[in-house]
Order: C-alpha cells, then structure tokens, then sequence
C-alpha cells in the first residue's frame, strides 16, 4: 500500500466512523419518536487504490471502508404480525365498546326500568282481577299500560339516535382511512423517488409504516412490496393504494337496505368481519346488526304484548256492558307505535270478566300472560350482555396476542438507549483510532520528505 492509499484509508475509516456516530445521534434523538426504526450504518470494503509510491508485488491489506446505506432495523414478518393483530384487536375493542353502549342506551339502569314497567303492566291486571270493580285499581292499570309503552318508545327512540351516532363516527372512520390512503400513497412517490436516485428516505419509510400500521386497525388490509420501493394495499381483494394513487372507498346502501362500505369501481360491498375486520367492520356490523337487532326485538315485544292482550280483553267486557273491545291500538304493533286503544276512553271500558262485575277471569288470563312476556324481555337483555361480554373476551384475547408481537417487533425496531450509549464510546474509539493512523501516516511521508 502507498502511503497515499494510507492516508485514504485513514481519511474513508474517519468518515465512516462519523457516518456511525450521526446514525447513532439520530437514534438517541428519536428514543420517543412514534414510528422511528432504529438505524444502522451499512459498510462495505473497497479495493485498494492504484498509485504513489508503494512496493510492487507485495500484499495488499486492502482499501479501507466506504459507508454503503443507512440501514432501518425493521422486520416483514413482524410488521405483518402486529398488523394483523391490530385488525383483530382494534375491531374487536371497538366492536365492545359500541356493543356496551348499545346496552346502555336498551337499558340504561341494567334494565330495572325495562323489566319493571312490565312487571307492573302485568302486577295491574293481577290487582284487577282481584278487585273487578275498583276504579283505583283501573286506574292504575291505564297507567301502568301508557308506562310500558313510554319505556318501550323511549328504548326505541333512544336506539335510533345511537344509530345515528355510530353512523356519524362510521363515517369518520371512513374520512380517516381514505385520509390514510392518500398520505400513503404520496409517501410511495416520496420513497420511489428516493430510491430511483441511489438516497434511500428513512423518514419516509418510517411515515408510511407509521400510517400503514394505523390503517391496519381500521380495515384489514393485504399488503405487497413493490420493486420500485412502494407498496400496493388491497381490502378484501380491492386495491386502496397502487404507487402513488389512492382510491377512496365510500358508503353506500346494499341491496338489502343496509349500509355498505364499497370500493372505488366495485358494486359489491367490502365484506368485513365483525371482530376481525377492524374498526370499519365492528362499526358497520352494530349498525346493520346489533342495532337493527334490538330494535326488531323491541317490535316483537310489543306486538306479542298488544296481540295477546287484546285478544284476551275481547273475550271480556267492560263496566259498561260493552265487549269486543282492543285494550291496546291494533295498528301499533311496534315499539315507537304502541299505545291505548281509543275504545279506553276511561276505566269502566276495561274488561275484566265476561261473567259480570265481580268477574275478573280476563284480566287473570292476561295477568298470566307475565312470565312469557317477561321472560323475552329478559333473554332480550340476556343476548346484548351476552354479546358484550364475547367482545370483552375477543378483545382482551386479541390485544395480548397484538401486544406479544408489538414487543417482537420493538426488540428489533426500537432505540435502546443503552446500545445506544455503547456503540457511541465504540465508534468514538474507532475515530480516534482513525485519526491515530492518519498522524502515523503523516509522520512517515514527512519521514520520506527529509530524506
């Protein structure tokens, strides 16, 4: 080696030992950084040079170092683990929360008011039948029946407005995820650009996997690598994102009245997973499922109540010698519907018997009517608690699993600030070293000089 190889040796050692020692300032910097993926400096050797005074035929040591890339510490199989974990998890936490929500709004107080209204219709037909003639006694029948309804419209209204509400946060969620989309496909162009100049964007990368990773607990999302440094993401076989386009999805009415979410071009609603499809499939299954559910539960509540007791209050006949009368609206069969019969216009039409004042074998018969009654009502309840708890479960299942592969992925993408620390007093030894070699080779060539 001549001495000018020497000193180029010494001049590429100095300056790949800098090129460490920012990679390592950039990595303490970003210790909290969201989304930064520790970095590493790629080095290769280089061929020794040709020139200056060197003796020929003798071995070479080589050319010393050159830095090649800096390397993001990141890894495939892990990203893709903790993305299809967050699909799972986020949709089924999401899908928990609304779940609870929707029981609230059925039954705000665990469902005391709910069942109690009913218990009381029912607790009033049974003091009826005791005392057929009481006016007291009528009079708190009526009132107990414009209760039950109240509660039974009031439930039905309360659902409503929350279908509303998750219709509204369905539909930011949708803003969000095509927000998503666009960012990353304009960090596909940033990262392209970088790569087809020779200067990988660390940054960049980072930011898209920052987005994809947010994106992966919305929707669950297929994603392919591109050799152009992009990546193309599909939902449910549809491409979201190709290079540097994005294509917004959109909600829409399926063809069974529901709400869909569809694809850009596609006449076919995305089909997601009510726990595994993130928080677009936890949303859009509430609102097309849960909700719709207990609502048409209430509706048959109702219409069992106001079928059955009529039927048995026809049978019967009133203070007023008048039988053949509806107690309750025949046309409102539906929670939002329900309420008296115009044929009450007061207590004497209140039929409790058919044999005669003292009567009271009607209103025994729909006094008996309690336990089906109540007994819906109750499985009703039953269900939506039951459905809160499976999602509890799934998410907790789910975010450990997620949490698992998070911490995988963490041991090998995170800074650690003691590695950190180390390889700083590494690389500093190494550029004083470095610099050691170029004072030598200074040393030797003003040797030659004085000769």
């Amino acid at each position: 080696m001549s001495l000018n190889g020497l000193f180029s040796t010494a001049r590429q050692s100095l300056l790949a030992s800098q090129a460490a020692t920012q990679a390592t300032s950039t990595n303490v910097a970003n210790v909290e950084t969201p989304g930064f993926s520790r970095r590493t400096v790629g080095l290769r050797t280089t061929a020794p040079g040709r020139g200056g005074v060197m003796i020929h035929g003798t071995p070479t040591s080589g050319g010393g170092v050159a830095v090649e890339s800096f390397v993001r510490a990141r890894s495939a199989i892990l990203d893709s683990a903790v993305r299809n974990g967050r699909s799972a998890s986020d949709g089924a936490g999401e899908g928990a929360v609304l779940l609870a929500g929707l029981e609230a709004q059925l039954a705000p107080d665990g469902g005391d008011a709910f069942l109690g209204a009913i218990g009381r219709f029912f607790d009033a037909w049974s003091d009826v039948a005791d005392a057929p003639t009481e006016a007291g006694t009528r009079d708190a029948l009526l009132s107990a029946a414009g209760g039950l309804a109240d509660t039974l419209r009031t439930a039905d209204q309360r659902l409503q407005s929350y279908s509303t509400a998750v219709q509204a946060d369905l539909g930011a969620t949708v803003d969000r995820a095509n927000a998503l989309f666009a960012e990353i496909a304009d960090l596909n162009q940033a990262v392209q650009r970088g790569q087809s100049q020779g200067v990988p964007d660390p940054d960049a990368l980072d930011r898209r996997d920052l987005l994809i990773d947010e994106l992966s607990g919305l929707a669950p999302i297929s994603i392919q690598p591109q050799s152009t440094g992009s990546v193309t993401i599909s939902i449910d076989g549809m491409v979201v994102v190709q290079d540097s386009e994005a294509r917004p999805v959109r909600l829409d009415r399926t063809p069974d009245g529901g709400t869909g979410l569809f694809a850009q071009g596609s006449p076919r609603a995305l089909r997601l997973g009510a726990n595994d499809g993130g928080a677009l499939g936890a949303q859009l299954d509430v609102l097309g499922s849960a909700i719709p559910d207990a609502r048409r539960a209430l509706d048959t509540l109702a219409a069992d109540v106001v079928t059955r007791v009529n039927v048995a209050h026809n049978a019967g006949t009133g203070l007023d010698g008048v039988s053949g009368r509806d107690f309750f609206d025949a046309t409102g069969v539906t929670a939002s519907s329900m309420r008296l019969s115009a044929d009450i216009s007061s207590s004497d039409a209140i039929a409790a018997g058919s044999g005669g004042p003292g009567d009271g074998s009607t209103a025994t018969s729909v006094a008996a009517l309690a336990d089906d009654v109540g007994g819906f009502a109750v499985r009703t309840l039953a269900d939506i608690g039951g459905q809160v708890r499976r999602a509890s479960a799934s998410a907790q299942g789910s975010a450990a699993v997620t949490a698992q592969a998070e911490a995988l992925r963490d041991g090998v993408s995170r800074v650690s600030l003691d590695e950190e620390m180390t390889n700083l007093i590494r690389y500093q030894q190494a550029y004083a070293a470095s610099a050691r070699v170029l004072q030598t080779a200074e040393s030797l060539f003003d040797t030659i000089l004085s000769i």
